[in-house]
């Protein structure tokens, strides 16, 4: 059974599972090269069919192949559909019927999906999903165990647990609060725009404030670390009370702070939006933690499965974990461009009653061929050499142990927000002057932002504090054991670490190996292949044009050894 699964949203994704199985996953920003870019279910355009055809390439098949398209949005909720003559499309192509699916249930179901599937608890946490309004017009309902809910208004949904027993997924608690209209006292004058008030939302404001785009939340939590948690305001901005209700307390934020860095200029070393950073997180940190205890202590589990577009906070993440000693299962897709999978997962459950579990990986792109790579390194007036795997290895080793920035481009993309050792650039961690560097020659950004390291899993403890616990997404802040990483640990003494095994990346894994022949450890500077402003690379095409704007001294690409010209 093949079943294509649309995410119709602000950062949107296609998705193909067989079987219960996923067999490949794209962003849709990867195609179009531009961040975030949306999907509307009700008008899909060239964006969506880029995406579709994407998988349907990948996968050798047509449309009239699937037997089901699985959507989800935390938009309107509308019938899907394409903006082209539908008739003459469906004569073409015999689409096969659409399966509309609850937002926050993609997450879960796709959250669930790469667990060990035993009896645990869900948390979904995200900006807003699912209106409640639209709830009984989409095919698929979720089951339900006598749930704690609390719907305010027109509501939307922005936390949602499940409990889950081994075979079925019932939902025990909701917020769903309802937007607030401008005007009122809980919007600023300038808002022109209606606001759901949750946690995700506070995220975004404070994005807004600090960097001048509500789509900026990892920054927020970059220049966390230089600030103090002292604003009252801020920290009891979010508070959860002994019944379970969260009280969302937005109005005095907007009466309080008035200076938005709205032209988007450097913040660093600017205390006032470095306490606001600080403030934000510390709120969130003790939020989340009185929630998941509230939801353990009426459904005790001490496995916690985890996922929406807060999820992506690492150091929440390790917050939790070490607060409540608990067990986290989280996937690298845990925003929206995960629901893709969620939906076609959820339908497939919804028509089978199975669920059909899988070893986790983000690796879900495509792979390349060499004709394509030939072809586009054809624009390349520099120098280009085909090597042997072992020399290549060996060569890219010494280079990175010699300072040099490398653009490493292999195998299939990554499907989600980070670069995890296919579309990467790499660094040696040791340098002290290699953040600087970063930021200002290759990156081109902030001054704060700190840069992650990837580590061989079996060796991992030896400098990060894991506590034994793998961190395969990176979705993990721990701190940093020793002092000879400057270029990997924060202003904290932390890092946002990636372990990598054999198994999950085996080309990776060799080259840390060699590094370590090299430089004494098995550890690099890990972060993504693109400039700033721009999604990470997805094809050679991209991958070169990315390479010649980075100023990056060299581009392994497949086996290929590429340098720019002179």
């Amino acid at each position: 059974m093949w079943i294509l699964g649309i995410a119709g949203s602000h950062n949107s994704g296609v998705a193909l599972i067989r079987d219960g199985k996923v067999v490949v996953a794209v962003q849709t920003e990867r195609l179009v090269r531009i961040k975030r870019q949306a999907i509307h279910l009700d008008r899909m355009r060239v964006d969506a069919a880029l995406a579709i055809a994407y998988c349907l390439r990948y996968a050798g098949i047509g449309m009239r192949d699937l037997n089901v398209i699985a959507t989800s949005t935390p938009f309107r909720a509308a019938k899907p559909g394409f903006a082209l003559d539908e008739k003459a499309l469906a004569a073409k192509h015999a689409l096969p019927s659409f399966i509309t699916v609850p937002h926050h249930l993609a997450h879960a179901e796709y959250a669930l999906h790469y667990s060990p599937q035993q009896a645990c608890n869900v948390l979904i946490c995200d900006g807003s999903g699912t209106y409640e309004f639209d709830r009984a017009g989409l095919d698929i309902k979720e089951d339900e165990d006598e749930p704690v809910k609390f719907l305010q208004g027109v509501a939307k949904e922005s936390i949602s647990a499940y409990t889950f027993d081994g075979g079925n997924l019932r939902l025990i608690y909701r917020v769903a609060d309802g937007p607030v209209r401008c005007g009122s006292s809980e919007c600023s004058p300038s808002d022109q725009y209606t606001r759901v008030k949750s946690l995700g939302k506070l995220w975004e404001w404070a994005a807004l404030y600090c960097h001048g785009s509500h789509n900026e939340a990892g920054k927020v939590m970059g220049l966390a670390p230089y600030g103090r948690s002292l604003n009252r305001t801020l920290t009891k901005s979010v508070v959860l009370d002994r019944s379970g209700k969260p009280h969302f307390t937005f109005a005095p934020l907007m009466r309080e702070f008035h200076c938005p860095n709205l032209d988007c200029r450097d913040v660093s070393g600017q205390m006032h939006y470095q306490d606001v950073a600080a403030s934000v997180q510390e709120v969130t940190n003790s939020f989340l933690v009185d929630l998941v205890r509230y939801i353990g202590a009426r459904h005790e589990m001490s496995e916690l499965c985890y996922a929406g577009g807060v999820a992506l906070n690492g150091v929440t993440n390790e917050h939790l974990r070490r607060s409540l000693d608990l067990e986290l299962h989280m996937n690298g897709s845990c925003e929206d461009n995960g629901t893709a999978i969620g939906a076609a997962l959820a339908a497939f459950h919804a028509l089978t009653g199975d669920r059909v579990p899988e070893e986790a990986s983000d690796y879900l792109g495509c792979r390349y061929t060499s004709e394509e790579i030939a072809q586009a390194l054809k624009c390349n007036a520099g120098t280009m050499v085909r090597l042997p795997r072992l020399e290549l290895l060996r060569r890219t080793a010494r280079a990175l142990a010699s300072g040099a920035v490398v653009g490493w481009f292999q195998g299939r993309s990554e499907f989600g927000p980070r670069a995890l050792g296919n579309r990467s650039i790499l660094a040696d961690p040791r340098d002290p002057g290699m953040q600087k560097r970063l930021n200002v020659e290759v990156k081109r950004r902030e001054a704060f932002r700190p840069y992650a390291p990837v580590v061989i899993e079996a060796r991992a403890d030896e400098f990060f504090c894991l506590a034994g616990y793998a961190s395969p997404h990176m979705l993990r802040v721990v701190p940093v054991k020793v002092d000879f990483l400057p270029a990997v640990t924060h202003v904290d003494g932390t890092a946002r670490v990636q372990t990598v095994n054999r198994q999950q990346n085996a080309l990776l894994h060799d080259l840390l190996q060699c590094f370590e022949m090299e430089s004494g450890i098995p550890v690099l500077l890990n972060t993504s292949f693109n400039v700033a402003g721009e999604p990470i690379v997805e094809s050679p095409v991209d991958a070169l044009r990315s390479f010649k704007a980075c100023g990056l001294d060299v581009l392994v690409i497949e086996d290929n050894w590429v340098t720019a010209a002179p």
